[in-house]
């Protein structure tokens, strides 16, 4: 473990626990790196990805979003939300943490990394605070699966109408979750879609942090987002001269086995980004950070990003 915690308060009073890696000392200091982590994980573990960034001379921060990590156990209220806008909530939270970044280390290159739902957030991010960003890192993005996303919002926006937004719901939690593993039957656990690295795939299912029952806001704020997140004037309101990373396993399931992540490459190059990569990794699942060849994912990221800086 390289980082400390600290409580940030929101635009609403909500108490937002948010983890802080400083740059080693010792390298010449080349910006700063704030993380948003996906659904149902925390910020902690992105520890040594984060570190990795330390020892290159980047501070790195990451906040537990609303519902999750340490932000949701100040209130011991894990996965619930009874606001209206989850989504919204949340990348303004990360907003308020980038400001706080800023203010510690002034005029310094600024970069957002999203995985999976962050990546969502991150995208959002981008629509609204697109110019105050140096790079843009997306890891398991998606794009909205018309037939199935298309029943998932009408079922959360049904269900949502009759029983409120705080409540959870089984067929939407099997939605966001069971589905993905029926792609790797005989499953070993119910997690197999993360990894490959069944010792990462153990560490994860084995995590006291981590969440599979959400309030139904959550679930349908997500997918509607999603849902205008993949339309052509979300991707226009990219700045086009942002630098953007974008990487996935094409075995993973949130990108549709690499066809929806596609889609979402397709439609950043059709914007005209300038520097755009896209890199599809042969067999890779979920979380590439956590895969067997996560060490030269990592490095590659590293990499990419120390060009640019």
């Amino acid at each position: 473990m390289h980082y400390n915690t600290h409580i940030l308060k929101s635009t609403d009073g909500e108490s937002i626990c948010y983890y802080k890696w400083e740059a080693n000392p010792e390298k010449p200091f080349k910006g700063l790196v704030q993380i948003a982590h996906g659904l149902g994980e925390h910020a902690g573990r992105y520890d040594s990805m984060a570190h990795l960034f330390q020892e290159e001379g980047y501070s790195v921060y990451a906040n537990d979003h609303r519902a999750h990590g340490k932000t949701a156990e100040i209130k011991h209220l894990f996965g619930y939300y009874d606001g209206n806008e989850y989504f919204d909530d949340c990348v303004e939270d990360m907003h308020m943490l980038s400001a706080l970044m800023k203010s510690e280390h002034p005029k310094s290159k600024f970069i957002l990394f999203g995985h999976s739902m962050g990546s969502l957030f991150s995208r959002k991010y981008v629509t609204k605070y697109g110019e105050e960003l140096d790079a843009l890192i997306l890891s398991g993005t998606a794009s909205f699966i018309k037939g199935l996303g298309n029943i998932g919002l009408v079922t959360a926006t049904t269900v949502t109408a009759f029983r409120g937004r705080a409540r959870g719901n089984e067929f939407l939690k099997s939605f966001f979750f069971g589905e993905f593993n029926k792609k790797f039957k005989p499953n070993r656990t119910k997690f197999d879609w993360i990894s490959s690295d069944e010792k990462q795939v153990d560490l994860y299912a084995e995590d006291p942090y981590r969440i599979e029952d959400f309030s139904l806001g959550v679930f349908l704020d997500i997918i509607k987002n999603s849902k205008k997140l993949n339309k052509p004037e979300a991707f226009a309101a990219t700045p086009q001269d942002l630098p953007i990373l974008m990487f996935s396993g094409d075995k993973d399931p949130v990108g549709e086995m690499g066809k929806g992540v596609r889609r979402v490459a397709k439609q950043y190059e059709k914007q005209g980004i300038s520097d755009f990569t896209f890199n599809l990794y042969e067999g890779g699942r979920h979380e590439m950070l956590n895969e067997i060849n996560s060490e030269s994912v990592k490095q590659e990221i590293i990499g990419w990003l120390n060009e640019r800086t």
